[in-house]
């Protein structure tokens, strides 16, 4: 194997090429450490050790401090450390060792999503909020059926932080209001039957 380009990212790293295709990204001490220079061969064991110790050890390093500031998806973390430059294999390592401690889970992370912005947002706005952050279909299915209330009791807090009174609504107020819950992704008929019946629920 050789070392056949190496490549500057910023003033501490760059990425490292073996035999013409992309490996991994060191910081200046790996490559005094590693005695790699462009054009030099590189050993097997030399370029395993690098893996293991190194690069292997930074991505489960670096999704730990990434899941330390919040909490993510899968897909979210993946994408993180697919930014940072982690190859794969890496990648998938990092995931897995993370996932051991259930320090992510999807099925989790939806349930608590929902949990949280039921009050505030649309099941549409939910729904598509969770499939960008990666979230399967099924998962988001589950997490609405168990965490969602109904649309009716929903619009109806989003009402209450609205006005005091419907009754006393004026006719543009509520034109206005009617407005800002069909934005919120509330069908109309849902929206006209929860201002007439509010006292009922």
């Amino acid at each position: 194997m050789e070392v056949t380009a190496i490549v500057k990212v910023d003033n501490k790293k760059s990425k490292v090429y073996i035999d013409g295709e992309y490996a991994f990204v060191l910081y200046i001490g790996d490559f005094r450490k590693y005695k790699l220079k462009e054009g030099d061969p590189i050993e097997e064991s030399v370029y395993q050790e690098i893996l293991v110790d190194t690069i292997y050890r930074r991505a489960k390093q670096k999704a730990m401090a990434i899941l330390k500031r919040m909490d993510r998806t899968e897909s979210e973390l993946r994408k993180k450390l697919e930014q940072d430059l982690y190859r794969k294999d890496a990648v998938d390592l990092a995931i897995d060792y993370v996932k051991s401690y259930h320090y992510i889970d999807d099925e989790r992370f939806a349930k608590n999503f929902v949990h949280y912005k039921k009050n505030s947002k649309s099941k549409r706005e939910i729904q598509y909020a969770l499939s960008l952050k990666g979230i399967s279909k099924e998962l988001i299915e589950e997490a609405m059926e168990e965490e969602y209330e109904s649309e009716e009791t929903a619009i109806k807090k989003l009402i209450q932080k609205k006005c005091t009174n419907v009754e006393e609504l004026a006719p543009e107020k509520k034109t206005k209001l009617i407005n800002y819950l069909c934005r919120k992704g509330y069908s109309y008929e849902k929206i006209k039957y929860c201002l007439n019946h509010f006292d009922e629920f």
